[in-house]
């Protein structure tokens, strides 16, 4: 693990996030919980669900939010860089897949790691509704 600057930490994350948004609007759940959480037992908060704790719940999650999502766009509002951790604070636009639907919104807060595989994402809480 290299030591980075706050810049190339917030351009990794943004990179993540991209990645995040390819995965979650080709409906592959399972990559896109493979490529942003940790290895080891990553945490997530999601409405209506217990803490989640392990890959496969996480992904089941995914599975079913994709099923009636057809993507999402996340921005960050806040990051922040301390040694092997960055904490993020944003939101996602969501697009549903009934286009009788509006665009839904969420907000989160996401601890990430530095990892011998790169940043990912340790703890993930996310909540409906607008961040500002």
């Amino acid at each position: 693990m290299n030591a980075h600057t706050a810049d190339e930490v917030r351009a990794e994350i943004r990179r993540k996030s991209d990645e995040f948004e390819e995965h979650f609007r080709n409906g592959r759940a399972r990559e896109l919980v493979r490529d942003y959480y940790v290895k080891d037992q990553p945490t997530m908060s999601a409405p209506d669900s217990p803490l989640l704790t392990d890959h496969d719940s996480i992904a089941q999650l995914f599975t079913g939010l994709m099923e009636t999502m057809a993507g999402c766009r996340l921005y960050q509002h806040d990051v922040r860089v301390s040694g092997d951790k960055a904490y993020e604070l944003g939101g996602a636009f969501i697009k549903p897949r009934d286009e009788e639907e509006g665009e839904a919104e969420c907000r989160y807060l996401i601890v990430w790691r530095n990892t011998d595989d790169g940043w990912r994402v340790e703890t993930d809480f996310f909540a409906f509704g607008k961040l500002v």
